[in-house]
């Protein structure tokens, strides 16, 4: 489909521009900040520099990097104030609905840059798909494939992924968590209401989930630590049948296994 029949307003290329943002290398992806928070998501939109190419138009359209050249819509911005070196920005509410839906390909050969005359977008970018409901997070895939950030888990347990939960939910288990900066594992175990779901909503939710040394951490470090570095991983699924003694039995072996005890977080 002609991304222009959808967008035939935006087509001025002295009042607009396109913004595909992209993923930075090891940096936050720009479809998780879009799925996390319309605020957090506005503030990407928000342009300190001297560019003039970036800096003159009024009103911006801007699109998350899914992954290579798909994109999905995130909304049209305007620019309320500007200076000589930067400018804000608020919401539209045009084609509100089509936010998180709607994703395009992009085709051109520019592939490191990321703002864009409205001519240029229609020419080199189609219309992907349009999908059936907002997005607001990656799909659950199964609980080996499950390798994801703090900031990641963070938008499925507060966004209430219905896949997620349901997954996460009806098991105990045994789980990982890795401090990405400097190493070290904590192994911990769910057993209680709502299964691992309902264990690392403690965590997103406090960071440190009561544990004796990541308390000592987060005071330390401040919330920020965790979500900047830490990761979550299942090391085992177990059923619910377990009692609370078999499976911190099974949490005792990985614990050995790992050494989380010589050398992680998980104390003596």
């Amino acid at each position: 489909m002609n991304l222009e029949l959808i967008f035939s307003e935006f087509n001025d290329d002295n009042q607009f521009r396109f913004h595909l943002a992209k993923q930075e290398p090891e940096g936050t992806r720009p479809i998780d900040v879009l799925a996390r928070s319309s605020e957090e998501w506005l503030g990407w939109q928000v342009y300190r520099g001297t560019n003039k190419e970036r800096f003159v138009k009024d009103r911006i359209v801007s699109f998350a990097q899914i992954y290579g050249n798909k994109f999905l819509y995130g909304g049209v911005f305007n620019i309320l104030r500007r200076d000589r070196e930067e400018y804000d920005v608020a919401h539209s509410e045009e084609h509100s609905d089509l936010i998180g839906r709607l994703i395009i390909e992009y085709k051109g050969g520019n592939s490191r840059g990321t703002v864009f005359t409205p001519s240029y977008i229609f020419q080199h970018s189609v219309v992907s798909s349009i999908l059936e409901y907002k997005y607001q997070g990656e799909p659950f895939c199964s609980y080996d494939e499950i390798n994801h950030s703090f900031e990641q888990m963070e938008i499925v347990i507060k966004n209430q992924l219905n896949d997620w939960k349901v997954a996460l939910s009806n098991v105990f288990g045994v789980y990982l968590l890795t401090d990405k900066k400097t190493g070290r594992h904590y192994v911990g175990s769910a057993y209680g209401a709502e299964g691992i779901w309902g264990r690392w909503s403690e965590y997103i939710y406090g960071a440190h989930g009561g544990n004796k040394e990541l308390v000592e951490l987060f005071n330390q470090h401040t919330e920020a630590y965790f979500k900047n570095n830490f990761k979550f991983t299942i090391l085992e699924i177990l059923p619910t049948t377990k009692t609370p003694d078999q499976v911190i039995q099974r949490e005792s072996l990985w614990k050995k296994k790992l050494l989380s005890i010589e050398f992680g977080y998980n104390g003596g």
